[in-house]
């Protein structure tokens, strides 16, 4: 009985707020038919203050994603960071030539929901008590765990066979292993991270999948292009803040966000310049980087692009990418390149992905 009343409780307080921030909405949308002297800004501090207490965010993140997301959508980003997306697994072609096993995926619990080129090789993981640790099609490379998202940034860098291509921050090699897939175990991959203690993963899921191509580096990607360079792609999933993966770690709701941006969009800079200094360019062939985060922030997205477009002769590409929406080619007073929105972003609320962001660049000289 008791457990009974909290539940109602608890829907109680969430209809309650449901209708509290509905009500701000309609009033923020509609401020200058109101007749009220209160101000836009009281009614935007007050629906901050409800989420900040609902959903336990700090109050300098909710104030970025209010400058990100539009209004009507707010309650719906908010929820989606409350609800995990759908466990995605990628099966594993270079081990599934061996035995058919597609056929057995809804025996394992697996559903294929896409046709799409690359994407075909995606599905859901709908059995919720399923032990990867155990299971002996995992355990033998037939397939892994890949966010759907992550599949985005190696599908827009399009790994040709017999190709060069780095990876600059590979750990822990899902994208390496989805790039070594594509080219069918030909050419070479240069799989780097500065993080030593993450390469035993790195190497361990190399040879689980049967990875044959690939050689892991453990180099500050910073500097890069002192050790070698050269390669006709490469792939830059950067480090960064996180803000599109809350719901895989709430911990992010609370951090420094200001601090852990100056902090990331500094590695990010850095690490996207040495990427570009890595690529080779030729009349015979184009070289192409591409770059991207599992944050939705645009100091860590459109502006580190321009910084780059500012520093190196590059030039953003299409990504190949026929869905998600296109990069900001404007924010607040800021103007950025006006291809920025070749750029694609994705969002839990509207793709029911982790929230995402794919640059592509061409190197022009």
């Amino acid at each position: 009985m008791g457990e009974f009343s909290e539940k109602n409780r608890k829907i109680e307080k969430k209809k309650s707020f449901n209708r509290r921030i509905t009500h701000l909405i309609s009033i923020i949308q509609n401020n200058r038919y109101i007749e009220w002297k209160t101000s836009k800004k009281y009614y935007f501090d007050l629906l901050k203050k409800e989420i900040c207490f609902f959903y336990n965010y700090s109050i300098d993140l909710v104030d970025i994603f209010l400058t990100i997301i539009p209004i009507e959508e707010i309650n719906e980003f908010f929820k989606s960071n409350e609800t995990p997306r759908p466990l995605n697994v990628r099966i594993n072609t270079i081990r599934e030539k061996r035995e058919n096993f597609r056929n057995n995926l809804d025996n394992i619990g697996i559903h294929r929901i896409f046709e799409e080129k690359f994407l075909n090789i995606s599905g859901i993981l709908k059995k919720k008590n399923i032990r990867l640790s155990s299971n002996p099609q995992f355990l033998a490379g037939y397939f892994t765990l890949q966010s759907l998202s992550s599949f985005f940034s190696v599908i827009s860098l399009d790994p040709q066979k017999g190709e060069r291509i780095l990876e600059i921050a590979a750990a822990p090699g899902g994208k390496t292993t989805f790039i070594s897939q594509i080219m069918e175990n030909t050419g070479i991959c240069i799989a780097n991270d500065k993080n030593k203690s993450r390469l035993d993963s790195l190497v361990s899921t190399i040879h689980r999948l049967g990875i044959e191509n690939t050689i892991v580096t453990n180099f500050d990607g910073s500097f890069f292009p002192q050790k070698m360079k050269g390669f006709d792609k490469v792939l830059l999933d950067a480090p960064c803040t996180g803000t599109g993966i809350i719901s895989h770690d709430e911990r992010i709701k609370l951090h420094k966000i200001n601090s852990a941006i100056l902090i990331n969009t500094t590695l990010q800079k850095r690490l996207l310049i040495s990427a570009i200094d890595s690529c080779k360019m030729s009349q015979e062939k184009k070289g192409y980087i591409v770059y991207s985060t599992c944050s939705i922030l645009i100091e860590e997205n459109e502006r580190v692009i321009q910084y780059a477009l500012e520093k190196r002769k590059v030039k953003i590409a299409k990504t190949g990418l026929n869905f998600g929406l296109p990069g900001f080619s404007k924010y607040k007073r800021e103007n950025f390149n006006k291809k920025m929105h070749f750029c694609r972003r994705f969002y839990p609320h509207i793709h029911n992905v982790d929230g995402f962001f794919v640059c592509k660049l061409e190197k022009t000289k």
